[in-house]
């Protein structure tokens, strides 16, 4: 080897490192936790290593799995390049939401969490059904019970079940009773043997034979709940202004004497 050749082989291995992805020269999970794990200094954002090892992934993927797009240390100054890539084995296309406003549309871990993901039949999990209404809530508030000032009263109905297969248990609080899997996926088979759909299918917010399910004082999509409401209201204010000024005049002593 000539004096030429030991002074450009240095060089060149050199650059050919430099210019490897970072994870082909030793980036390991090692890695990714002491920056992550809780209490590093190294970065602002934490996991809890404990939850992720105990969860759906903890022994089948890595870090480097999911965030693909963490390939050298751009990522510690490139926005959105340690967002995870589900699809890598997930088949599943994520069409929830596919109506939203743009920049609204929900990401996976919107309802399944980001590391603690568990499966669907542990009562613990994110996506189980008596824990559906508090994730659902985070995106649908009024759906899940939550009411407004204008919508409280007209959403007061009398509940009718359970009714006809006494071996189920109809609770309005599964929500993909109704919904199923157009509501997780974006697909048209059932996820669970529920059969709510078949009365109470939503078509635009509307049921086909049952009025509104999630009944809401909008003037554009339910303008029967919102003229019903303003009279409710109303009706509130005109019987509270009327008792005020009858016990106002009672007591004040100007009532007119008979006779």
């Amino acid at each position: 080897m000539n004096s030429l050749t030991k002074i450009i082989f240095p060089i060149c291995l050199g650059l050919v490192l430099c210019l490897m992805p970072y994870d082909a020269r030793g980036y390991t999970p090692e890695d990714c936790v002491n920056c992550h794990k809780q209490g590093s200094t190294e970065s602002r954002l934490h996991i809890s290593i404990e939850e992720f090892r105990a969860s759906a992934h903890g022994e089948e993927a890595t870090c480097l799995d999911c965030h693909t797009g963490v390939v050298d240390e751009a990522h510690e100054k490139t926005k959105g390049s340690g967002v995870a890539d589900c699809s890598e084995c997930h088949e599943q296309e994520n069409r929830h939401g596919v109506q939203s406003k743009k920049g609204d549309l929900p990401r996976c871990h919107d309802c399944h969490t980001r590391h603690n993901i568990l499966a669907t039949d542990r009562e613990d999990a994110s996506v189980h059904q008596s824990r559906l209404t508090k994730t659902c809530r985070g995106c649908h508030p009024v759906e899940c019970g939550k009411t407004g000032y204008l919508s409280w009263l007209p959403s007061i109905r009398i509940s009718s079940h359970g009714k006809q297969d006494f071996s189920r248990e109809y609770k309005k609080e599964n929500c993909l009773g109704c919904h199923q899997g157009m509501a997780a996926h974006g697909e048209t088979e059932p996820l669970n043997d529920m059969e709510c759909y078949r009365c109470h299918a939503p078509r635009n917010g509307n049921a086909p034979l049952f009025g509104y399910i999630h009944p809401r004082a909008d003037l554009n999509k339910q303008p029967t709940i919102f003229t019903a409401a303003l009279f409710y209201q109303a009706f509130v204010v005109v019987l509270l202004w009327g008792g005020f000024r009858f016990f106002s005049r009672k007591f004040s002593g100007n009532t007119k004497p008979k006779g």
